[in-house]
């Protein structure tokens, strides 16, 4: 993992340990056919603090839709290897509390919300509660897999068993 990049929890694991809340075409709708999963969403008691993963801007703080109250950060990085600088957006939803304002410039391990239940998380519990965590290429992403990576281009390695802590390289 590159230096310039942490973890967005104190300890970073898929929900359940399931492929299907990873990134990609990997969720099923009622009649078997594939839909896609933006992110990836990592298990996490309401409650629970949130870091940004780079030094980078908060770019907007809202509360609307499936993703409920988020974080959208702008962050640079050159996660392909090329020599430049790409600019990317990490967003952190279903946030139960934002500790940051639009505009405000952040570093890299900093406390910038609680995770929560809020838009279509609203009501789990349990094994079932996370953080939903975005890569982005915009800070508005739309619908489906455009304008998004998988966090796996940043972070290296995806923890869907053991939980990987915040500070550690590997799961």
């Amino acid at each position: 993992m590159n230096d310039a990049i942490a973890w967005p929890l104190s300890r970073n694991r898929i929900r359940r340990g399931a492929i299907n809340h990873t990134f990609g075409m990997v969720r099923r709708n009622s009649d078997g056919s594939r839909r896609p999963h933006q992110g990836w969403d990592f298990e996490a008691e309401e409650g629970t603090p949130c870091f940004a993963v780079a030094d980078g801007e908060i770019v907007m703080v809202r509360n609307v839709g499936a993703y409920g109250r988020q974080i959208i950060m702008r962050f640079e990085l050159d996660f392909d290897g090329d020599g430049d600088r790409d600019v990317l957006f990490a967003a952190y939803c279903h946030l139960a509390r934002v500790d940051v304002a639009v505009g405000e410039k952040v570093e890299r391990g900093q406390q910038i919300g609680l995770t929560g239940n809020s838009g279509n998380a609203r009501g789990m519990r349990g094994e079932d509660q996370h953080l939903h965590f975005e890569i982005r290429t915009a800070p508005i992403a739309g619908r489906g897999l455009q304008n998004r990576y998988s966090p796996l281009v940043i972070f290296e390695t995806c923890p869907l068993g053991r939980p990987v802590k915040a500070g550690k390289r590997t799961a």
